[in-house]
This record gives C-alpha cells, structure tokens and sequence, in this order.
C-alpha cells in the first residue's frame, strides 16, 4: 500500500512538466499544448468528475493486445478529452469514418492491434497536413529524413508523400511493426514511436534497466510521459463517448475517389480543366502534391481523381494526358521576343496551348500581371524564369491558353497533323505584301 501512494504521488509530481509538451502529437489548429490544461498542484490529489472506478472497468472491458492501464494519468486525460477538450472529441469523431478504414485495411494486413488506429488521433488530430514544430508532419507524423530514408517517400518541393494518407499509413504499420518486434512491449513500442528507440533505451538504462513503460516513466522525455496516457484515453472517449454527451454532429464526407499512377510532367491545370472539375478538388484528394503540375522526374505518382469524373477521364484519356503532358516551359529562343500580344500553335491532341506574351506597363506587378493572365504568380514565374518578385517596364512575359485545333488524319500512320487557318495564311500574305512596297 505504502509503495503504491509512493508511485502515485511520484506521477502527481511529474506530471506538472507536462505543460512543456510539444512536438508530434500536438496537433495543428487548436488542440494547443493539452498538457498545459493537466497541470496538478504538487502533492494534491486531483479532484476527479468522472467515478475512477467506471473508467476502470471500462478500460479492462475494451483492452485488447495493447494493455489500457488505469491511472491518475490516464483518468486525467480522459478528463481532458471527456471536458475540457470535448469540441477535439467530437471532431475526432466527426472526421474518422474518412480515415478509419484505410487505417484497419492496413492494420489487418501486418497483423496489428485494430486499436491502433486511434493514435493517428494524438498524432495529428486526423489533420492530413499537420505539420509539427519539429517539422514532422501528416497524418502519423513522419520526420522528412525518416520518410525519405526508412521508408523511400518523396518529399520535396513538388511532392510530400507523408501528407499521402495511405503511403504514409503503411509506413506507419511497418514502423510500429518493427518497433513492437524490438521491444516486445506496446507500451515501450509506442513510446518509440513519439521520441525514437533510441530514447527509450537510454531510459530504460537509466532507470535499472526497467523493460515497463510505468517502469521508466519518469526517465523518459515529458512529451512522451503523455503520448502512452493520451491514447489510452483517446481509445476510451472513441467507444464512451455518448455517456459523456459528446457526439458528432457534421460529419466530414470524404469524396469517392479512382486514382492513376503517373510518371513524368503533368500540368494539373490542363488535366482538371479538360475533365471538368477544379484544382482546389484535385488538391483536397491530392494534399501530397504541392504544386500544380508534376514535375518531369516523378515516378508513380498516385493521382486521385473524382470518381464522378473518372468514367469521363478514361473515355478520353489519351486525348486529355497528351494535352497534360506539354511542358509549357518557356524555350530560351523565345525570350527576346518583342511583340506585345504574339500567338503561336503548339500541335496538341484536340486542344492546343497557345503561347501568348504580354509586354509588362508601369504600375504592373507579378499579382496584377497573374490576375490579369488568369494564372497563378508561381506558373507566371515558372514559365518566365523569374526568380525574384519585381517586374520591369518593357519585360515581355510568356503564357498560355488552351485552344481546339483544326486537324487532318494521316491514314497511314494514324497521327493527327495540324493545318493553320485561312486568317493566319491571308495575315502572313498581307505582310509579305507591306514589306515588298516597302523595299
């Protein structure tokens, strides 16, 4: 009896540095420092709402591979979940059915706890693009070295396969996996998870070579103090939930989705436009591409497409990745060009992109030359080379619209050629004219 007051009031004590909690499980909008909210003065029981002895026995019911101790700790967070933080629990509810069954598909693949799936919940508040202030980021959390290097994502300007919900919650399985194999133990497997095996060792040694997570709690790193204890509450709320009045109440509905693999340039502007849908669609099934177009090294790169428009995109696919694939950058040659508003026809399956250029005017800037192109300030700078922000009185720009094409078939050999218009032929005619009265 005398050893277990001692042992509780040793996590009263520690549990006032709770409040410097940050980093992976602290998720982006406004679930701020939870731990800051746990705060118990030292040496005073916390007064509880909720019965400890409901907690309890609920915890034992639901406790499956991964053991859901009960503590002050633990009671606290669920506290903290079940009051304080109630508007989180309910949007964690809100928002699971769009994750959920990604992440149990995986987990039943790699013979993992299904309970898992809720500390994606700590991690990133299911916050696809959560980034920590660590520089971790998506839904479970990945340091861009550990993506890159353990498990072979792409993360760079273009492309940031941790924000890919399934690329990175099969990287996730397998991390767990492999730390779970090292340790043995869910609870240390866990907490190598949020502050690296490493760490844990180092704990373990410290603390006589404790192979518990309650063994070597107070050697390990305050945030990871919390993580064990915040998800054995996050599993409690997730099943308990209604008997604290917490329900969800606008549900987040993810958008049916098919999806293609990709290699080389895309322009992602030209693909949603020809097949009727917008950018800020294809950017919400996509957070792992960054940019507006892929770049010319990607490599299998998984693009979700609607699946309202997918029957549409395969009909025409062929036509609509060709136009996709021009690279409408701005050949070296064309950069002296003199002509205020000169067009120039790109062969294209169907539709063609224009070149177009545009003489830059005193008081012009990049946002008012975008706006008035109708393209964004990062395609204007990328087809121009521009790598500052100013512009200069008499800098010619280039752009490009999509435009249908006249075209003729050749039998033999099936390919489309292109024959320029009549207006185009008489222009040509009239100039030659213009320049022979001149000589």
């Amino acid at each position: 009896m005398k050893n277990r007051i001692v042992f509780l009031f040793c996590l009263v004590l520690s549990y006032a540095s709770f409040s410097q909690v940050t980093g992976a499980y602290q998720p982006a909008y406004d679930f701020k420092q939870i731990d800051s909210l746990a705060q118990l003065e030292q040496g005073v029981p916390p007064a509880f709402t909720i019965d400890p002895g409901l907690i309890q026995d609920r915890l034992k019911k639901l406790e499956n591979e991964i053991p859901l101790n009960y503590n002050i700790i633990t009671h606290q967070f669920v506290e903290i979940f079940a009051f304080r933080k109630a508007s989180f629990t309910q949007r964690m509810l809100e928002k699971k059915d769009v994750f959920f069954p990604l992440y149990e598909k995986y987990l039943k693949k790699y013979g993992l706890p299904d309970e898992l799936k809720y500390l994606s919940l700590i991690e990133s508040g299911l916050e696809n693009k959560a980034i920590s202030n660590k520089g971790a980021g998506g839904l479970w959390q990945f340091m861009p070295y550990t993506a890159r290097g353990d498990f072979g994502m792409r993360v760079d300007q273009y492309i940031d396969e941790r924000f890919d919900a399934e690329r990175a919650t099969e990287a996730a399985c397998q991390y767990l996996k492999r730390l779970h194999k090292t340790f043995g133990d869910w609870h240390l497997a866990l907490a190598a998870y949020n502050t690296g095996p490493a760490n844990v060792k180092r704990a373990m040694r410290r603390c006589g070579g404790s192979n518990d997570f309650w063994g070597i709690y107070a050697c390990l790193p305050a945030q990871t103090r919390a993580y064990v204890p915040q998800f054995i509450a996050m599993t409690y709320m997730m099943n308990f939930h209604w008997d604290h009045s917490i329900q969800p109440e606008n549900w987040v509905i993810d958008i049916p989705k098919d999806s293609i693999l990709v290699s080389g340039y895309l322009n992602l502007n030209t693909l949603t436009q020809l097949t009727g849908f917008s950018l800020d669609t294809l950017k919400r099934l996509n957070p792992h591409i960054l940019s507006h177009f892929l770049p010319k090294n990607a490599q299998n790169v998984k693009v979700h497409l609607p699946k309202s428009h997918f029957t549409y995109f395969t009909q025409n696919r062929g036509r609509i990745m060709d136009s996709a694939r021009v690279d409408l950058s701005v050949p070296a040659e064309l950069e002296s060009d003199t002509l205020e508003e000169k067009e120039e026809e790109v062969p294209e399956v169907s539709h063609v992109a224009k070149r177009y250029t545009y003489k830059v005017r005193s008081g012009d800037n990049l946002s008012s030359v975008a706006r008035k192109l109708r393209i964004s300030v990062g395609e204007l700078k990328r087809l121009n080379r521009i790598k500052g922000s100013k512009l200069r009185k008499g800098q010619i720009l280039s752009y490009y619209k999509l435009t249908k094409a006249k075209q003729r078939f050749s039998k033999k050999y099936g390919r489309r050629k292109y024959t320029k218009s009549r207006k185009s032929k008489k222009s040509k005619k009239k100039k030659s004219r213009k320049r022979s009265k001149r000589r």
